[in-house]
């Protein structure tokens, strides 16, 4: 049998890139290259010679910031910032779904996510926004975990595309990764041309798209009839250590902070093991499932089953990397309904990425 079990809600409290693409400590790590191979030199850029930035713009192109006249005034986001420099987010996702002929994602007065204040309270060094006239006009957010640097947000007003202001930001952002001393650069990005030449030029890779699924209480149904738990699994208290070190294990690093964040976040969660040991979790926030984590395919699918299965199912979202092919192919097999598309960007593989579900966009 798998139990389910409510988390009562704890107390909220209050870079040079390494050019040796070593090993991770993690010997199960996916590094894209053979045993014994040569480590490659990388050499980053931060953003594209004049040259070519010049010939880009002289296309029409749009990839790069026309360069801007005066320096727009960058500094760290304070506390207080945090409700403007939510509505930079939202006003530049609404404006580029209108673009895209979707819907927008959040209205305007949508109050700041959870995981934009804890990614705040994690990497306030990472954080910063551009100020013009009193006004944020853009913003930024890097996290680092353990060797990883990871663009959570990255938000210029419309008005102010196109002047350098997202250049400057990014340099920003880069040079806190640089300062961490992390060893990898990844994203989730949108499928803005513009964000995707920055993306690209920084040194990442395109490596998966992500799906944004949706499932009724009938697609989740069929995945808890398809899936199942047999009698060898059963459901246990989620220990934080043993979630920090299952997370270790296919993202890199424990992440005992992100791990905090979500339990007081979490409506929900289902933890799966096997003689005696944890193999797979998932945590449930509302209608959105997210993160899981599991020791192989099969028990990170079982876990994720449970998670959507939770007090009876219902309408449930989860943002489902294409690495992710089995959990992938077995929720859209049973009805649920691939949504808008992003791309998860890296400058070279990590980790277990087959055996993780994302949190979403802002803490992945």
């Amino acid at each position: 049998m798998a139990r389910l079990v409510h988390f009562d809600r704890p107390r909220r409290h209050p870079g040079r890139i390494r050019r040796d693409a070593g090993r991770s400590p993690n010997a199960n790590q996916f590094n894209g290259r053979s045993a014994g191979a040569p480590e490659v030199q990388q050499i980053w850029r931060r953003s594209p010679p004049a040259a070519r930035e010049r010939s880009a713009a002289q296309a029409g192109g749009g990839c790069y910031d026309a360069p801007v006249s005066g320096e727009p005034h960058i500094r760290k986001v304070r506390p207080d910032d945090v409700e403007e420099v939510w509505r930079v987010h939202v006003a530049s996702s609404s404006d580029l779904a209108a673009r895209r002929g979707r819907p927008a994602a959040r209205p305007a007065d949508a109050p700041v996510a959870s995981d934009a204040r804890a990614g705040l309270a994690s990497d306030p060094d990472g954080y910063f926004c551009a100020v013009e006239e009193e006004r944020i006009r853009g913003m930024v957010s890097a996290l680092v975990r353990g060797r990883v640097w990871y663009l959570s947000m990255f938000f210029v007003l419309p008005g102010d595309q196109g002047r350098g202001v997202g250049r400057a930001l990014l340099e920003r952002a880069l040079a806190y990764g640089e300062t961490r001393g992390a060893e990898v650069r990844c994203t989730w990005a949108t499928l803005d041309p513009r964000a995707q030449a920055r993306y690209v030029m920084a040194g990442m890779a395109p490596r998966w798209p992500i799906y944004r699924l949706e499932g009724d209480a009938a697609a989740v149904a069929r995945l808890g009839a398809r899936v199942g738990l047999d009698a060898r699994e059963r459901e246990l208290p989620c220990d934080p250590g043993a979630a920090a070190k299952l997370i270790a294990e296919v993202f890199g690093h424990g992440r005992a902070d992100d791990l905090a964040h979500w339990r007081s976040d979490a409506s929900a969660a289902v933890a799966i093991e096997r003689s005696g040991e944890l193999t797979a979790f998932a945590y449930r926030r509302g209608e959105r499932i997210g993160p899981a984590a599991g020791r192989d395919e099969t028990a990170l699918l079982r876990a994720v089953a449970a998670a959507v299965n939770v007090d009876g199912g219902g309408n449930v979202t989860l943002r489902v990397p294409g690495a992710c092919a089995s959990l992938l192919e077995a929720l859209v097999g049973c009805g649920f309904r691939i949504g808008e598309l992003a791309i998860f960007l890296a400058s070279r593989p990590f980790g277990r990425p087959e055996l993780y579900l994302p949190s979403g966009p802002i803490l992945y």
